[in-house]
């Protein structure tokens, strides 16, 4: 039988709704599941030694470029950065790309949503690929959060789902669990997708209904959609080490 530490889980759906004060006792969860995330997780699973998130284009150059085997990686308005190895698809990090390299990462939600979680007593990077591991490591906390990323400051769904299976799964493993309100209307909403994906809908199909994945889709990217709506691909936790500024596969 789990052993559950959690006595408060809170979503914040932007990065402007997160209280800072609450940060030292809690262990937060980035999430943009629609690429960053995805993308970070991917990378680590694929051999990556380490990746380190820039909010700014010109800082991800700089640190590239003083950086020995390193990638460039990044995107704006979901392209890549003209002048960068690669862009922010989670297919693009094979193995023999990745392997043992530190990867500068850069993208317009994402690596910046990471600044606002600076002071937190872990920060931990989650999307649909790892929920279960990224939920058995929030169960050990006694106070948790998701961070959703948003899109160009605006909640989105997809964002908001991946908080609310959080809550959803913490919630029945502790029926006592505090939660906020946030977290209440994301594990309504994920609830109401498992009645819809258990009736035949697809995951990968209710993204795409969703403000980021009807953003990928016009720019051709269904296959990436498809990427990050598959459940527990991966059982690796990347953590973000806050003293070198670099996320590491931690477990």
């Amino acid at each position: 039988m789990t052993i559950v530490n959690c006595k408060k889980f809170h979503a914040y759906f932007l990065p402007a709704l997160l209280n800072p004060e609450n940060l030292p006792e809690t262990a937060i969860v980035m999430t943009d599941v629609l690429r960053a995330s995805t993308t970070m997780i991917s990378a680590l699973e694929n051999g990556a030694a380490s990746i380190w998130p820039h909010a700014t284009i010109e800082s991800a150059r700089t640190a590239a470029s003083s950086t020995e085997n390193s990638l460039l990686c990044g995107e704006r308005g979901g392209k890549i950065i003209d002048g960068f190895d690669c862009g922010n698809s989670p297919r693009e990090f094979a193995p023999e790309m990745v392997k043992g390299k530190c990867l500068v990462h850069c993208t317009t939600n994402g690596t910046v949503a990471l600044e606002s979680c600076r002071g937190a007593n872990r920060v931990l990077i989650g999307s649909f690929v790892n929920l279960n591991a990224i939920v058995g490591q929030l169960s050990k906390s006694e106070v948790a959060a998701v961070l959703c990323a948003g899109t160009d400051r605006e909640v989105t769904g997809e964002d908001v789902l991946f908080a609310g299976a959080v809550a959803a799964q913490l919630s029945r493993m502790s029926p006592d669990l505090e939660l906020n309100d946030q977290a209440k209307i994301g594990r309504d909403h994920w609830e109401a997708v498992e009645r819809r994906t258990s009736a035949g809908e697809s995951l990968s199909d209710i993204l795409g209904q969703c403000r980021g994945g009807v953003n990928l889709l016009k720019l051709g990217y269904q296959a990436d959609v498809e990427f990050c709506a598959q459940l527990d691909w991966s059982t690796r936790v990347p953590e973000l080490d806050q003293n070198s500024w670099r996320i590491v596969a931690s477990c």
